[in-house]
């Protein structure tokens, strides 16, 4: 079964931390064995909020993604939904583009961002992060980004953001709102996770919700299983997410994972235990990638120039 991944970081551990790419989680070896089609690699440049190198960073990442011995989508998707490992480009923390929309057009123009994380952990110029526990929502410049992300079919990660900005996003992007990499805060109150009411704002917008591997976003305490991580996905299916929900692994990005769910060359461990756990072959191949691919086609025919 092909599968799609909104989410990992890579990218950073190759061009930041100098990490060897043989050494990563993600590999194409990786990828093969686990039968993943399509892996959003981010360019991940918001460790220092608005102080330091945001913008060099991610210009260092992008440099380091053309070194992927994998093809990178550069241009608009194809029909088809890649059959051997192929890659696509986003962006966490969007202080990288220096509250400018040049900025923007910049990283946009060279290598088609699919998605943009618009905060981090740190508040930048576009708006607040979920761990601040603010309550204000986007600011100027993030409500005139979301506007040029919409004519640029680039769709809005709300992952990381706060509360107030996630229904900023609601009630004025175009495209519909995604959380590449997030989960269920009622399942595990973590401010990262989603609430019932903001998963349902993304099933009634037909965005997405990428399920995060981070042991921290599963559960409270002790270390997580594949069990933890099909609990989310039941209980975000049990508000009616069978249509948007899918996989943000965020592999690369995290220091703890479920018991034999890795690396991406575990996919099958994950597809066999909701296989086991009664889901359907159709609900299945959503899951897997055409919940994801859907959204991002969606963005490519937006996009006005």
């Amino acid at each position: 079964m092909r599968i799609a991944d909104a989410h990992c970081d890579t990218l950073y551990e190759m061009a930041i931390m100098g990490q060897p790419l043989e050494l990563c989680k993600v590999t194409p070896e990786a990828m093969a064995a686990g039968g993943v089609g399509l892996q959003t690699f981010a360019l991940f440049a918001g460790r220092k909020g608005t102080h330091g190198t945001a913008y060099q960073d991610g210009r260092d990442m992008l440099d380091a993604s053309y070194r992927l011995p994998v093809p990178v989508l550069r241009g608009a998707l194809p029909e088809a939904f890649p059959d051997a490992p192929t890659g696509v480009i986003s962006c966490e923390g969007g202080e990288m583009l220096e509250g400018s929309l040049e900025r923007l057009a910049e990283f946009d123009d060279e290598t088609r961002l699919r998605m943009i994380a618009l905060t981090w952990n740190f508040e930048n110029e576009i708006g607040y992060p979920a761990k601040s526990g603010s309550k204000a929502p986007l600011k100027p410049f993030g409500r005139a980004l979301v506007r040029e992300m919409d004519k640029r079919g680039i769709l809005t990660d709300c992952s990381h953001l706060n509360d107030a900005g996630f229904y900023d996003v609601c009630e004025r992007a175009e495209l519909p709102p995604i959380a590449s990499h997030s989960n269920c805060r009622w399942l595990c109150g973590h401010s990262r996770n989603l609430t019932r009411d903001m998963v349902k704002a993304i099933i009634e917008r037909k965005g997405y919700i990428g399920v995060n591997f981070y042991a921290n976003f599963l559960k409270a305490d002790g270390p997580a299983a594949l069990e933890d991580v099909l609990r989310h996905i039941d209980a975000l299916m049990e508000l009616g997410g069978e249509d948007v929900v899918g996989f943000g692994s965020d592999f690369d990005g995290i220091e703890a994972w479920p018991d034999h769910l890795e690396s991406p060359a575990d996919f099958p461990n994950l597809i066999q235990l909701l296989r086991d756990h009664g889901y359907t072959e159709a609900q299945l191949m959503k899951l897997a990638h055409q919940n994801l691919w859907r959204v991002l086609q969606l963005a490519d025919r937006r996009r006005a120039y």
